[in-house]
């Protein structure tokens, strides 16, 4: 049964597959993705929340011959975008417990929620992301309703016949 006033948008039986997937994300591919890209952790910043939603970046070279580094890259530019263009809490939220891997407790303490009522907002967080990202991903010609990055992740067969790994 749909809660009153949900949105269409929010639909309450893909709700734990999306919760899933945002995890299975965050957990399997963002920081294996991030190194494939040629960025160091690092270099990783919390994205500034301003208010203002951002223009998509454009590329001049997109004549789909994108392979390897570049594909990992599309990837977490679009994570990245996909951060900005959530709301400051779902920002947080996210970014606090899927990448710096703060404890749940201590990201309620800083937005002042309790248990039951941070526990909501992560998941409606997770949600936002995972909409805000494939969104992102679907501006780029990637289409990945389930965040799986396996095969951007895989290691390209050895031409030599021999596999050193």
């Amino acid at each position: 049964m749909m809660a009153v006033g949900q949105t269409e948008l929010f639909e309450e039986q893909n709700d734990k597959e999306i919760v899933k997937y945002v995890k299975r994300f965050f957990n399997r591919y963002f920081m294996r993705l991030v190194l494939k890209s040629g960025k160091s952790l690092a270099s990783l910043q919390s994205p500034k929340y301003d208010g203002m939603p951002k223009a998509p970046g454009v590329s001049e070279d997109r004549d789909g011959k994108l392979v390897g580094q570049a594909d990992c890259q599309i990837v977490v530019e679009s994570a990245l975008e996909a951060f900005h263009n959530c709301t400051s809490v779902a920002n947080l939220v996210v970014w606090r417990s899927f990448v710096k891997h703060d404890l749940d407790v201590q990201i309620a303490m800083t937005l002042h929620l309790g248990h039951s009522q941070f526990a909501r907002r992560k998941k409606s967080a997770m949600i936002e992301f995972y909409y805000a990202f494939t969104g992102r991903l679907e501006s780029k010609g990637i289409v990945n309703d389930e965040l799986d990055f396996t095969d951007y992740l895989r290691r390209k067969p050895d031409v030599s016949g021999t596999n050193l790994g």
